[in-house]
Parts: C-alpha cells; sequence; structure tokens
C-alpha cells in the first residue's frame, strides 16, 4: 500500500531506505499492530539521486516536514535511516537536516545486517528494491526484541559487526591526518552517520590542525595498522564528496581521489 503525501501524514514514525543510489520512505500506523506502508516521493516509490541531481536525504526530510505542516516541524517524529554500504555517501546531510527540522529522536542502521539476521537460505534472494519486500522483512525488525544468540555466536556475531562497521574513533584520528582542515568541512554528526553509528565524536572547536611532527608520527602509526583498518579509512575518504584538500605528505597513502 502506498500513502501519497498530498494528504495530511498522521503517522509519527518514519524511516528512509537507502539503496546503491535510489530511497524510499515509510511511515507507520500507530495502531498496537504497527504496520508499515511506502511513502510516495514525488509520485514515485523510489527517487534516484542520479537523476534527481537537486534531491538529497535530506531534503526528503524537509518535504516530510513541510507536508505535515506543523510548526514543531518533526520534533515529534521517530526517524529511522536505513542504508546499504554503498549508499554512504548520500546520508553526509541528513544530520544537519534533523538538527534544522528540530528532530530529537532518529537512528541509522545498516541494511546488511538486517538482512543478515533473517537467516535467509541460498536459494531466497534479498530483494532490496521491493517495498514489500522491505516491509515484511527489515522494517518488521524496527523495535522488535532481537533474538539472543547462543554465546559462540555471539562472539562471531560481534566479530562480523566490528568487521562490517568503520570505527568512528579510528576515522576521527586518521581522517584529520589526511585532510587539511577536515572539522571545517565535516560535522561530527556527519562523521557518525558515515560510519553508520549513533556515537558523534566529541570534537573541540575550532579544531586545531596538527603539526608537522605529529603528522610525522602518526603516518608512521597508520602504516602499522593491520591491513582491514587502513582500508577502511582509506576506502572512506575515497567516498567523501566534500571540498577536502588532501595533505602533500599523505598523497602517496590514497591512490584516486
Amino acid at each position: 500500500m502506498a500513502i501519497k503525501w498530498d494528504r495530511p501524514v498522521s503517522s509519527e514514525k518514519h524511516a528512509l531506505v537507502l539503496i546503491g543510489d535510489r530511497v524510499a520512505c515509510f511511515e507507520s500506523t500507530t495502531a498496537s499492530d504497527e504496520q508499515w506502508n511506502a511513502t510516495l516521493i514525488h509520485g514515485e516509490p523510489w527517487v534516484s539521486f542520479s537523476s534527481h541531481s537537486a534531491q538529497t536525504v535530506g531534503s526528503v526530510l524537509k518535504q516530510l516536514s513541510e507536508r505535515r505542516n506543523l510548526h514543531t516541524q518533526l520534533a515529534k517524529v521517530d526517524i529511522t535511516v536505513i542504508y546499504e554500504q554503498a549508499a554512504a555517501r548520500h546520508l553526509a546531510d541528513v544530520s544537519q537536516a534533523c538538527i534544522e527540522l528540530q528532530c530529537a529522536t532518529w537512528e541509522v542502521l545498516r541494511y546488511e545486517p538486517l538482512v543478515e539476521r533473517l537467516g535467509l537460505s541460498p536459494a531466497e534472494l534479498p530483494r532490496p528494491h521491493d517495498g514489500a519486500w522491505l516491509v515484511e522483512h527489515v522494517l518488521a525488525q524496527l523495535g522488535a526484541p532481537q533474538p539472543t544468540p547462543e554465546p559462540v555466536a555471539s562472539v562471531a556475531s560481534s566479530a562480523s559487526d566490528v568487521a562490517d562497521l568503520p570505527d568512528v574513533a579510528l576515522l576521527q584520528l586518521y581522517l584529520p591526518l589526511l585532510f587539511q582542515n577536515f572539522w571545517s568541512s565535516i560535522s561530527p554528526q556527519d562523521l557518525a552517520f558515515i560510519c553508520g553509528s549513533l556515537q558523534i565524536p566529541d570534537v573541540e572547536s575550532p579544531y586545531p590542525e596538527p603539526s608537522q611532527e605529529a603528522i610525522a608520527v602518526l603516518r608512521r602509526r597508520f602504516l602499522k595498522l593491520p591491513v582491514a583498518q587502513r582500508s577502511v579509512v582509506l576506502g572512506i575518504a575515497q567516498e567523501l564528496t566534500y571540498k577536502l584538500k588532501v595533505r602533500t605528505q599523505l598523497r602517496d597513502l590514497l591512490e584516486v581521489l
């Protein structure tokens, strides 16, 4: 069932699902048997960022707020953003939009771990662009208690989660090493969104630039990191679309920006 935004929106819970370069919006009922329904954006169930250059995740939230037409904007709305790793670059303006729209209750979740919890057989392929499938299998997990795994499985699951998600502290340390005046272009909230984390880094303002000696020390430490951690930092660095300047002495660490 699709709900058009040309009528008042009564629900106080909304979810944005980002798959690749496309975004879909859903809203839930407030009934005890909570049901998620697709919400059309410009008359479409999915909006492509590549074909709508002016469309961003933040603008979808702003449109939702305008449709509600309340002075409180999204202050009393729960927002959930579910994103595929390949869509992480589109999260950049979500935090700023939430701040501007007074949204106090929001969360960001990775799509892949939610699908893993389904335990699909090899013959059952996920259908991320199928709104009905997302409602039944992914959005149905929101607010539901998660099963407690066996101790051994819990250890494996935790290790998998750590490997999948970028560590905020790791990026907080090494991205400002790679880029000059990093925190002048990227807010701590944006970095948390990019990491898929609710942990917002505590960064003093203005953030002092490291000395040449500190850069040399951090470079040596960076090169001693495990290959997987270095790859995470460099991979995120290459995905950033902000206007950033790579430090001359660190250019060799980045293949292409």
